[in-house]
């Protein structure tokens, strides 16, 4: 290689570079290679180095929902905002319902939590207890959403804990060939729940069933029966208690439910109920279309719980919460993307929820007319303690129901349940 200058036009020295193959090169190397490393040469003297492609951050989401139609959304939902923009990568993780709270608590304990979680509107109060959630008020509109909705997300200080992404509330589904086949109309209160269950109870199709496994759903489908009664939880050791009790323990002691019950879920009744094999249920708002795509034959409709003249139901729902702030710009990202309108909308039918904003459960009914007799339902609704104690009230009620559907119970059992809670209740305010 030689160097030598040049003049430039306008005078100036300009530094050349020029290239001269010594014939003293052996001519036993090939030309080729000798041109291939003198081009190597010129791109480490003057070429562009190639830029690197920044890599994507990586979000954890974990979620429970096992329903087919409402997985795949999800999945689909997730696809669509990775394939939005090129900075953020959602990955979504399935956990079993049933391990979901456990998994979750004991991820968060060891400081493994993921970026965002799917979680049971009941639960928010007690996952923000561990590790404080992301406020998310900032990123959607509190105006446009509905009381209901919010009511499980807000925090001490006014904050958002999380986005609803819908809410539904608990209703009767009952097969309307069985009832009419032993001329027994819709129940209207507890009484006539258990007598007609009694009274369609025949071989292998049972009158009702009721979850009963150690979980939220058995508290969850509980406590319009205790509301019912007079009671409440602050005073389940009572009259009213015992009597919303009693209306468990007919149903199994006089088969209008199996004992098998205490090892079902929610889902698993519905499949029943689905298959013919029970006539009445408790069970989430907005099953019609599943119902219906899975026996298209099954005549079955839809009434409020038979909680007397005064109706009553409970609220459910699931939020979208953020438990990790290393990544804040790109969660809230996520967050923002499933809080827009039309995203609300598109999920809407296959999770069978009610639309959490106003203005998107008015255009739902008109969409969807059958759905405006949840709105009115949900005008009788309560919702269950939004505390971070509520999991252990829960489970130790659930714990009760499983003891009295299998007429294992004590005969102080409500005196021992009303002492536990009030020690779970003692013992939260001690440590705060």
């Amino acid at each position: 290689m030689k160097r030598w200058k040049t003049t430039a036009k306008d005078g100036s020295i300009s530094p050349r570079i020029s290239f001269k193959i010594s014939p003293r090169i052996s001519p036993r190397i090939p030309a080729a290679v000798v041109l291939a490393a003198l081009l190597l040469l010129l791109s480490a003297c003057g070429g562009k180095q190639p830029q690197k492609v920044p890599e994507k951050t990586v979000l954890e989401l974990w979620y429970y929902w096992d329903g087919s139609s409402a997985r795949q959304r999800l999945l689909k939902l997730v696809d669509e905002f990775n394939g939005s923009q090129n900075e953020i990568l959602v990955e979504a993780k399935y956990v079993p319902d049933e391990d979901f709270k456990k998994k979750l608590a004991l991820a968060i304990t060891d400081g493994e939590e993921p970026d965002l979680a799917i979680v049971d509107s009941s639960d928010v109060q007690y996952f923000n207890y561990m590790k404080s959630l992301s406020d998310v008020s900032e990123y959607i509109d509190e105006e446009a959403y509905l009381e209901a909705a919010l009511a499980s997300c807000q925090g001490e200080n006014g904050e958002i804990l999380g986005l609803p992404l819908g809410i539904n509330c608990l209703v009767l589904y009952y097969n309307a060939d069985i009832l009419e086949s032993r001329h027994m109309a819709v129940p209207e209160n507890m009484e006539e729940f258990v007598n007609v269950s009694k009274r369609v109870t025949l071989g292998s199709i049972y009158g009702c069933a009721f979850p009963s496994l150690q979980s939220e759903e058995s508290a969850f489908c509980f406590l319009p029966i205790l509301w019912s009664e007079g009671g409440s939880i602050s005073n389940i050791d009572s009259e009213a208690g015992r009597r919303a009790f009693d209306v468990l323990r007919q149903l199994a002691s006089e088969r209008g439910m199996s004992h098998r019950t205490v090892n079902m879920t929610l889902s698993d009744i519905s499949k029943e109920f689905t298959k013919g094999n029970i006539a009445m249920m408790f069970s989430t708002s907005g099953k019609e279309r599943h119902i219906f795509q899975e026996n298209p034959q099954l005549n079955f409709k839809v009434a409020p719980l038979p909680t007397g003249d005064k109706k009553i139901t409970v609220t459910g729902g699931e939020v979208l919460t953020i438990l990790c702030d290393d990544h804040e710009q790109q969660t809230e990202a996520f967050v923002r993307f499933l809080a827009e309108p039309e995203r609300i909308k598109e999920y809407l039918e296959d999770t069978m929820y009610l639309a959490p904003r106003k203005d998107i459960l008015e255009w739902q009914t008109r969409e969807n007319p059958e759905q405006e007799k949840y709105v009115e339902y949900l005008k009788t609704s309560r919702v269950r303690e939004f505390t971070p104690y509520w999991p252990a009230v829960s489970m130790a009620i659930a714990d009760v129901i499983n003891q009295v559907i299998l007429e294992e119970d004590q005969p102080d059992v409500l005196e021992q349940l009303g002492k536990e809670i009030k020690s779970i209740r003692e013992a939260y305010y001690e440590e705060n």
